[in-house]
């Protein structure tokens, strides 16, 4: 029987209290930097400490509707399997239903019927990326989650035909292999997204 790896936990703790005191500062650039190297974690990937914000940006890359899109990591808390939904009447057609995720209701958004997407090569959903904001949390249906990758700033274009209407469309830009960069910020503020699932 092997000895239990004891200094792993007592350094995780550490970093988990660290982490828990650096969200208490004032400091928005420190918190910003801490939820994106946090949300990479749980994506499964680790962000360079030394990341300055020329180095590109960093985001969570998913398929939906058979194509590749992709969130900034600092407004992605989690990435979780799919969970049973429950359908809601009332709801916006886009709004999947809602599902419990560890201990929370939240609605699913699926972004093929709120962006328009062609419906002709879809495959079902099997992941959610809960997005999360200072006043809204939601998940978003996927159909895969490729993982984290970081794009130039200087090196996204806006040329994405099924997404031509950029007013609407929660476009940030397209990167030089076609992943559209969502405006995850966008989309937690936008008043006709908001569902209250508390009541």
């Amino acid at each position: 029987m092997t000895g239990f790896a004891w200094e792993e936990v007592l350094r995780r703790l550490e970093a988990s209290a660290a982490s828990l005191a650096a969200l208490g500062t004032e400091d928005p650039a420190a918190q910003e930097r801490l939820l994106r190297e946090r949300a990479a974690v749980l994506a499964g990937t680790a962000v360079p400490t030394a990341a300055r914000p020329d180095d590109g940006i960093e985001v969570l890359a998913f398929q939906c509707g058979g194509e590749r899109y992709a969130f900034e990591a600092a407004w992605v808390a989690r990435v979780l399997p799919l969970l049973p939904l429950t359908a809601v009447p009332g709801l916006p057609d886009f709004y999947a239903g809602i599902t419990m995720a560890e201990g929370e209701v939240l609605a699913v958004l699926d972004l093929r019927v709120l962006l328009a997407l062609p419906l002709s090569e879809l495959a079902d959903p099997a992941a959610l990326i809960v997005l999360r904001g200072e006043d809204q949390r939601f998940a978003v249906l996927a159909e895969a989650v490729d993982g984290a990758c970081r794009f130039a700033r200087d090196g996204l274009g806006h040329c994405l035909p099924m997404l031509a209407d950029l007013d609407k469309s929660y476009l940030l830009g397209v990167a030089p292999d076609r992943t559209a960069l969502l405006d995850a910020r966008r989309l937690l503020t936008d008043s006709t997204l908001v569902v209250n699932v508390d009541r």
